[in-house]
């Protein structure tokens, strides 16, 4: 394993990156390098639009961003697997299964694979009154049981689906869904307590992967003033843009 001196030389970063990315050759790869001022813009419009679709779209080429939604990973780089059906259309009408994101992270223990389910941004975990789940957590919520479920017990056939015979048991579910920034204290408190309640599904707002965004790149925002709004109140602050 090179040290850390070696991997910062400029002539060792790309070809360290190109090493980490065969490491599941059909998956998507994405390192904290990629990132730039640039893409926190890139990031506030896709926002904006508040379409789920977007969202798949901007994470799809920028896999890092996944790593945000997690407390804890190895900061070592996120290999993704998008839309990869897990279970296919059944003969018998059952209907097959394809989550967002089958996701690993690197850290000093190995890999930890997680699965990554979007919903709108536009939409809270909780309804608007705050007294109970909104339809699309419910929806999302009844996808990740089934998602959780068939992995358990036909792992094998999820490796072959998804063409890596590597993949283990996900360490849990991650539910990516609203914006904290919008929420009532009566949503947040919903959106709280049944992250209390279920250890094993995680709910990230879209405003963390915003956030852990923004810490990565502000450096390189100040210094880049071509980037539109990188030196406005709301960018440096982390508010609504």
């Amino acid at each position: 394993m090179p040290t850390l001196f070696e991997i910062s030389k400029p002539e060792n970063q790309a070809r360290f990156h190109e090493e980490l990315a065969a490491h599941f050759p059909e998956a998507l790869y994405g390192s904290r390098r990629d990132f730039s001022a640039k893409l926190a813009g890139e990031f506030d419009a896709a926002l904006a639009l508040g379409s789920e679709e977007t969202m798949q779209k901007l994470i799809e080429a920028h896999p890092y961003l996944l790593q945000y939604a997690f407390k804890t990973t190895g900061h070592h780089g996120t290999w993704a697997y998008s839309k990869r059906w897990i279970r296919t259309n059944q003969v018998n009408g059952l209907p097959g299964l394809i989550p967002d994101f089958i996701a690993a992270m690197q850290n000093s223990l190995g890999y930890s694979w997680q699965i990554i389910e979007l919903k709108r941004p536009d939409v809270q975990f909780s309804n608007k009154r705050g007294d109970g789940l909104s339809t699309e957590a419910h929806k999302a919520l009844a996808q990740c049981g089934e998602y959780m479920s068939h992995f358990a017990n036909y792992i094998e056939n999820v490796r072959v689906n998804v063409g890596n015979e590597r993949i283990k048991q996900p360490d849990g579910v991650t539910i990516v869904i609203g914006d904290s920034r919008f929420e009532s204290e009566a949503q947040r408190r919903v959106r709280a307590g049944f992250q209390d309640l279920s250890p094993k599904i995680s709910i990230a707002t879209y405003d963390r992967l915003r956030r852990g965004l923004l810490n990565d790149v502000l450096p390189s925002a100040l210094e880049t003033p071509a980037y539109d709004g990188a030196q406005t109140p709301d960018f440096l602050s982390g508010g609504p843009a």
